[in-house]
Formats: C-alpha cells, structure tokens, sequence
C-alpha cells in the first residue's frame, strides 16, 4: 500500500484544536524520581471559580500517596516518567505494557523488569541494570538489545519536536536525564497497584473525554513539554534560582490570564524561584507539570496528535504533546493506512 507523502503526513498530523472541558474535579502531578527525597506533589481543584493550586509538598510513601489519588473521584494525575515502551522492545517481549503491568508474576515480565547487574549482562528480554560499568557505552546497550539505533530505543514521543529537545531513553540509566530508574519505580509502586485498585492508563484506555468519570485516571507528563505551553522560553535553567524565578514569571502571568488561584505561600517560592538549593527544580517540576495538565483539562491545548488514535496506542504518550515528533509524521500515518491488525501478530524472537 502507498503511504502519504511527507508533506500529506505532516499536514495530516496537525492536532485539531481542543475546546471541550474535561470532566476532571482534581488534578495531581507528582514529579517523580527513584529518590523519595526527591519525590514532589503538586495538587490543584476545581471550582465554580476555576481551578486552585493550594497543595506542594514532598510525595508521601508509595502506600499513602495511593490512597490519596483514590479518595477523590474524577481524579486525572500525572507523573513525570516513561508510561510505556518502545515498540520495538514490545514486539521482543511478545506483550503490551498493560499486559506486562497486569501480569508482574509472569516469567517475561519477571525477567523484564528485574535488573541484571551491569550494562554488560543485559539483553533483550533483561533490558534494565543496576550499575553502569567503567567504559559502559551507548553502543554497548544497542549491541546487547539487539538494535542498530539509538532511535529504535526511543517511542515516537521521545523524539525531538519542533519546540523541545529529545527526551531519554527508558533503558539509559546515565546521567541527570536518565528515567529508567524512576520509570521501574513508578512501574511498581503506583501504576501496577493503581491499575489493580481499577485505574484507567491514559491514552492505552482511551481518550480522556471517555476517563474522566471514572474514579482516577493516571496519565504520563514531561515538564519540559510543557514549559512554551505556559509561555516560557524553550530552554529553562531550572537547576539556577534565577533561572526558575524567571520561568515562575511567565508561569505566574500564565495563571493570572486564565483565572488559576495560586495560594500565597505557593506563589511567594515560585516568585523566589523555589529558593536557594538546587533541588527546588524538583517541586519547580511538579508544578510545572501541573500547570501543563490545568492547560489540557480547560481545553485550551489537545491532549495528544489525532493521529495517536488511528489505531490503538502501544508505546504511549505525553500528554499534551501536540507537536509531530522528528521523522515520525509518516509513520503515524502509516498506522491509519495499515489499518487494523487482524490475525495473529507475527513477533521477533526474544534473545535467549
């Protein structure tokens, strides 16, 4: 079958603009890391008036914060790491992510989701590791998973867009930018428990027009994405105090266009840029991602591309992310063209 050309694809990609409210009562972001020091929770509600931001703090043990997320209905919370897999490393497992949440027990997910020791020992069914050895490298981790590219290890919405940077690899545990870590830690102590207690996985469940009455619905954010959406600059030097007092200016006169109250002890550490230590980019980030999940439930911006649901997501998504991923706009097409699988599906092998 001939696909679209490039210029049809990307045109056909473009997002249709949202104006429809989403039926969410309470918004909650939780940005995320294998640290729970470093685990922040932002919290916003809504009212007759608009939505109000009244609740920062660290995020409380895996245990309590479940029970916080569920004692509320129309629930829509976010979290800051990896909800979902490339589909290249699913095709090699032989099931979906929700399949692997569901099933933690099974031999492949098991296998899958236990780390081997080092870099060197990983393999396709094993792809995560505790430690990353002396001279570990990028080729390394692509010659063990079996792959010829670092793209092949990146979802569609990792990939770099026309207004910010590629995000990172689900199996790069190096560096400040590495998710992997927290992603197995979100994985087990909320997700696989949510998902247990009845939470619906956003895009994998549908759209959120169809979720929001249910009782909690979970959701992937990257506040990075979020940040021009509030009129920031592209780049933000969130690790400086004056790089977040700058980004709390614009996130401030963002809130004021569109009728967000901010409580004034949460509005005086976002005009101080969230004060001197460095780890205040963390509850920076949580509210951050917030704000960026406030823009999505008003309507004002889609919750994802329309050609996400040309056929069932696999890999997820970032919600909000309306911008065509670089190379990826004729493969979302591709989708729609292909039409929907029908018989068994055909996998590779995993490497023993």
């Amino acid at each position: 079958m001939m696909h679209n050309s490039a210029l049809t694809c990307a045109r056909d990609c473009r997002p249709v603009s949202m104006t429809t409210r989403l039926g969410f009562d309470r918004l909650i972001h939780s940005d995320w890391s294998v640290a729970p020091n470093k685990r922040w929770t932002a919290i916003a509600e809504r009212s007759p008036m608009g939505w109000s931001i009244a609740s920062l703090a660290q995020t409380p043990s895996p245990p309590a914060f479940l029970d916080l997320l569920f004692d509320r209905p129309k629930t829509l919370a976010g979290f800051d790491f990896p909800i979902g897999l490339p589909s290249i490393s699913l095709d090699k497992l032989g099931i979906g992510f929700c399949d692997l949440l569901a099933l933690p027990a099974s031999d492949h997910a098991r296998r899958f989701l236990t780390p081997a020791e080092t870099l060197f020992d990983i393999s396709p069914a094993q792809p995560f590791y505790r430690r990353h050895p002396p001279g570990g490298r990028q080729a390394d981790l692509l010659q063990r998973l079996d792959c010829t590219s670092f793209d092949d290890l990146l979802r569609a919405c990792d990939r770099p867009t026309a207004n910010r940077s590629r995000a990172e690899s689900v199996f790069w545990t190096v560096g400040a930018r590495q998710v992997g870590k927290a992603a197995l830690s979100g994985w087990r102590d909320i997700l696989m428990p949510a998902r247990a207690r009845g939470a619906r996985l956003w895009p994998f469940d549908g759209r959120l027009s169809t979720l929001s009455s249910d009782a909690l619905t979970l959701a992937e954010t990257y506040p990075a994405e979020a940040y021009q959406h509030l009129g920031m600059k592209r780049t933000v030097k969130k690790r400086t105090q004056d790089g977040r007092t700058a980004a709390g200016a614009a996130m401030l006169g963002w809130a004021s266009r569109h009728h967000v109250t901010i409580s004034a002890a949460i509005g005086q550490l976002i005009k101080t840029g969230f004060g001197e230590r460095s780890d205040g980019e963390d509850a920076f980030d949580a509210i951050t991602g917030l704000c960026g999940m406030i823009e999505v439930a008003d309507g004002r911006r889609a919750e994802a591309l329309d050609a996400l649901w040309n056929s069932p997501p696999c890999e997820g998504w970032i919600l909000g992310q309306t911008d065509v991923p670089e190379h990826c706009s004729a493969s979302l097409n591709a989708k729609a063209d292909a039409g929907p699988r029908v018989g068994p599906i055909v996998r590779r092998r995993v490497r023993p």
